[in-house]
């Protein structure tokens, strides 16, 4: 039983989360979404242990789990960024937003903050009920503190595992993109490809068929991180390729182009994804594209396209006040004052 939970990180790259999706509530602040396939996740963790056992397991998972997601989220939150969190089947991060790139160290710093607070959490709960947390004996006096240590300190501690998804491999691609801006993250995934393969083969050879899941599980999310983000550019460079008014997949189209440093391209889809739904999350995604590159009068623009597309009068002060570089063209001919109501 594995819970991956780690971090998304993305410099002036929109959400498309300025009306609540379904499922969503808010812990301290930070959007968090709840998806069926994590309810799921803890109904099997009930019935894979025996009885009460899984029902601690599965609460402490529960727990656990949000408050790791907290760490990273308020370590966000203390950088400046907006952070939001969202917990599905055997996965849970939080996704954070700076309006520039994050220097390396804070955002090392962003990545250990989850595992480390779960960690400490754990250890203060065993501690304050009389359990030495690293005393098999003490460990296992009840099934509660089983899953204490199993889903608080054990989780944490795999988490830091310097292999992506996880928040270990979070850390070192931040050092290997200080290394090597261009070919860092790929390098990464890379590397982290062939150790996962290598450990899933050493556990099949030895034996360790339930350790099987987890790495194929990881195996499948490195695979999709390495290869989407490229599709997804080779489908926009397609001038043959058009969006099919799909808010959802034209975001993830302008969000991979964005983070991936490619802002005119951003742009470009943009325009072509607003042609077929004039969508308002599609027109800001656009002007902060082009106030990345310093094309003011193109952000003013599509700002403009935006006020026309909004559903709710309250949207362009909400998507506006929370990237502090729009600031820069608040005087600016064209520029509504309302806009910046609550800046």
């Amino acid at each position: 039983m594995k819970m991956f939970a780690h971090t998304a990180y993305t410099a002036g790259m929109a959400f498309f989360q300025n009306s609540p999706a379904k499922n969503t509530v808010s812990l301290l602040g930070f959007p968090t979404r709840v998806r069926p396939g994590f309810l799921v996740f803890l109904a099997i963790l009930t019935f894979l242990y025996p009885f009460p056992l899984g029902l601690w397991i599965a609460l402490t998972v529960a727990v656990f789990t949000v408050i790791h997601e907290l760490g990273h989220a308020l370590a966000a939150r203390r950088a400046g960024c907006k952070a939001s969190i969202s917990l599905d089947f055997m996965i849970a991060y939080a996704s954070y937003e700076s309006d520039q790139p994050l220097p390396w160290l804070q955002r090392i710093r962003i990545a250990l903050a989850g595992p480390l607070l779960q960690i400490a959490v754990a250890l203060a709960v065993l501690i304050a009920l009389g359990v030495n947390p690293f005393v098999r004996e003490d460990i296992v006096q009840s099934d509660m503190t089983i899953a204490l240590w199993w889903a608080g300190f054990v989780l944490g501690a795999l988490n830091l595992i310097p292999l992506l998804p996880l928040d270990g491999g979070a850390v070192v691609t931040a050092i290997a993109e200080k290394i090597s801006p261009l070919k860092g993250k790929e390098f990464m995934l890379r590397t982290s490809i062939a150790l996962t393969a290598f450990l899933a083969g050493i556990s099949l050879l030895g034996g360790l068929i339930g350790l099987l899941p987890l790495f194929v599980f990881m195996l499948f999310m490195q695979w999709q991180s390495l290869a989407i983000p490229k599709r997804i550019h080779q489908l926009a460079a397609d001038p043959h390729f058009s969006s099919r008014g799909n808010l959802e997949i034209d975001g993830a189209i302008i969000a991979s182009l964005t983070e991936q440093g490619d802002y005119l391209q951003a742009v470009y889809y943009a325009r072509r994804a607003y042609q077929q739904c004039p969508a308002f999350d599609i027109a800001i995604a656009a002007a902060r594209s082009c106030l990345t590159v310093g094309d003011l009068t193109s952000c003013i623009s599509w700002l403009q396209a935006a006020q026309r597309s909004q559903l709710h009068s309250d949207s362009m002060q909400n998507a506006i006040s929370g990237v502090s570089a729009f600031r820069q063209i608040q005087h600016l001919p064209g520029v509504s004052p309302q806009w910046f109501t609550h800046s």
